[in-house]
């Protein structure tokens, strides 16, 4: 009897030991770069870029900017939104990379930089991506081969302890350009209603 109790509990410390190994209630945590879809076409960047804003995945965001990034403003919201990056007085219509992942840092991480908004809980971003026919050919000199995709969208923030909801909607116009069979976007001019 005595034999059958130790041999009990030698198994029972090795299935202990071997379930050490993978903790059932601390699973692996999951890599979030590997949500990457390969950007080899215009649509998976896009596809990439909804699922950034819906991951609240800084990594993904950054992986659909070209390195010389621009977002631009409309001309009537610059009073409004537009802000002084180069000191001069006047506020710019655009801003360029690392002011566009700073943005975003705040949106998915910390909050608006006034400490007045907190990091939403969920963000819905919703694009119509237009058919290939519908999309146009960039003729700017120095553009070759970009392709401008206007999309309309819905963006929304969710906050749940408060119960609300910000949103925007309108036409984003995506400039992407091709680098090394890797579609990036190189302009995103903002046509949206804020």
């Amino acid at each position: 009897m005595i034999y059958q109790y130790r041999i009990i509990t030698v198994l029972f410390i090795i299935s202990l030991l071997l379930m050490s190994c993978k903790n059932p209630f601390h699973p692996a945590l999951r890599n979030r770069d590997n949500d990457l879809i390969e950007q080899d076409t215009p649509l998976k960047l896009l596809q990439n870029l909804e699922n950034a804003y819906k991951q609240k995945n800084l990594v993904l965001y950054r992986s659909c900017l070209a390195p010389d990034f621009r977002f631009e403003l409309l001309s009537s919201e610059v009073n409004s939104i537009g802000i002084d990056w180069n000191h001069d007085g006047i506020k710019d219509s655009w801003w360029g990379f690392e002011q566009e992942v700073e943005f975003h840092r705040n949106l998915f991480y910390e909050g608006s930089s006034d400490g007045f908004y907190p990091p939403p809980d969920q963000i819905n971003l919703r694009m119509q991506i237009p058919p290939e026919d519908k999309w146009e050919f960039d003729t700017e000199v120095g553009h070759e081969g970009w392709i401008i995709i206007p999309c309309l969208f819905d963006l929304q923030l969710l906050y749940t302890i408060s119960g609300s909801a910000m949103a925007s909607n309108g036409t984003a116009r995506f400039y992407l350009k091709s680098f090394n069979n890797k579609w990036y976007i190189a302009i995103w001019r903002d046509e949206s209603n804020i």
